[in-house]
């Protein structure tokens, strides 16, 4: 019954409607990390939510610092390398790059 929906979904790029397909879960949200910059940098969510970083530098190793949750930083990302984090609270939640703090995103979720 939901094969159709997820077929249709993939050929036109929109996500089945929510509460479509039994044990859905949120979608994963791309940023791209390039130019010194995340991409987009502000992301709406709700609670399940998952957001995944892509290094799209060719030279620069890039981080995710969440210097509000007490320095929780993922691992540096060389090009090409990708990190994630699902997000279980409401909230919004300021981010910088570790090793280039000038660099900032925000993602706030919602119930």
């Amino acid at each position: 019954m939901w094969l159709p929906l997820l077929c249709s979904a993939a050929l036109t790029g929109m996500p089945p409607a929510r509460g479509d397909v039994a044990g859905e879960t949120e979608p994963v949200v791309d940023v791209s990390i390039e130019n010194y910059s995340f991409r987009p940098n502000e992301i709406a969510l709700r609670i399940g939510g998952t957001v995944r970083w892509t290094n799209r530098e060719k030279r620069t190793s890039h981080s995710v610092l969440f210097p509000v949750e007490g320095g929780l930083e993922s691992e540096r990302l060389f090009p090409g390398e990708r990190w994630q984090r699902t997000f279980t609270q409401a909230g919004t939640y300021p981010y910088t790059c570790g090793p280039h703090p000038e660099m900032k995103g925000s993602i706030v979720v919602s119930e």
